[in-house]
């Protein structure tokens, strides 16, 4: 079964906290969250395991005190072979649905690869006026459509894995260009 992507949360480790899934789960969000596995955590996982999947509290013991049970699940790292990456979850998971929640979680990095190269085409500012560094933004934004849009061009028409054209050639010919 593959999840639904546009109904579920996803959420990086710095959303790891009690209180962050306490809230989602008040607000009956569906959520998954990448996890900084505990020795608790790991013990659960038994030599040889390709995935677990189960039942877990999250417990914050220091003052403002809370817990959430929630479901904690590990499936293999892509590429090291002796390591796992943890998520907690509210949702309902199996072992054979652990992988393909693993990989819906994983589609989620195009969005944060996607404003780390708007940042390439962001201006710098120092100045505290709104409209100036919202004006930047959306620039940048804009520089940032075109680049995808060119490299969608060189590329015949697909989406590449692997731009042809970098951040910097485009910036390059952007700047270098007379418009004259």
């Amino acid at each position: 079964m593959e999840p639904t992507r546009e109904k579920n949360v996803y959420l990086d480790r710095g959303f790891y906290q009690v209180h962050v899934v306490a809230e989602l789960e008040q607000l009956e969000v569906d959520f998954i969250v990448r996890a900084r596995p505990s020795t608790g955590m790991k013990a659960r996982l038994s030599a040889g395991a390709e995935t677990v999947v189960d039942a877990y509290r999250m417990q914050r013991k220091r003052q403002p005190t809370a817990s959430v049970d929630v479901t904690v699940f590990a499936v293999p790292h892509r590429t090291s072979e002796d390591e796992h990456i943890w998520f907690v979850t509210n949702l309902d998971v199996e072992s054979e649905t652990a992988r393909a929640y693993a990989a819906a979680f994983r589609r989620r990095w195009g969005i944060e690869t996607s404003y780390r190269q708007i940042g390439d085409f962001l201006p710098r500012t120092s100045s505290p006026t709104f409209s100036v560094r919202l004006f930047y933004f959306l620039f940048a934004v804009s520089l940032y459509n075109l680049w995808v849009l060119a490299n969608v061009l060189l590329s015949g028409g697909t989406i590449p894995t692997k731009p042809p054209l970098s951040t910097r050639i485009f910036r390059t010919f952007v700047l270098s260009t007379d418009y004259d």
